[in-house]
């Protein structure tokens, strides 16, 4: 199996949040709050987190190229 088709596999099976317009899934915490403390700079730090999904294709590139070079003797 090609390495790529394993990442692709693995993406497509992580579950992905509802897209704006989509209803939500029932794992998926409720987007409305009210009455909680600090709303706005919580909100506002969860939009500048970094999704892991979002890494994981670079990092992996990097390892598979890296991989492909020891094997070709380019490290020796």
């Amino acid at each position: 199996m090609n390495p790529l088709d394993a990442l692709i596999n693995f993406i497509s099976s992580y579950p992905q949040p509802a897209l704006m317009g989509q209803e939500q899934h029932e794992w998926e915490p409720s987007r409305v709050a009210t009455g909680v403390k600090n709303r706005a700079a919580r909100l506002k730090a969860l939009g500048n987190a970094v999704d892991p999904l979002q890494a994981l294709p670079v990092l992996y590139g990097i390892r598979v190229i890296n991989d492909y070079l020891k094997g070709a003797g380019c490290f020796e």
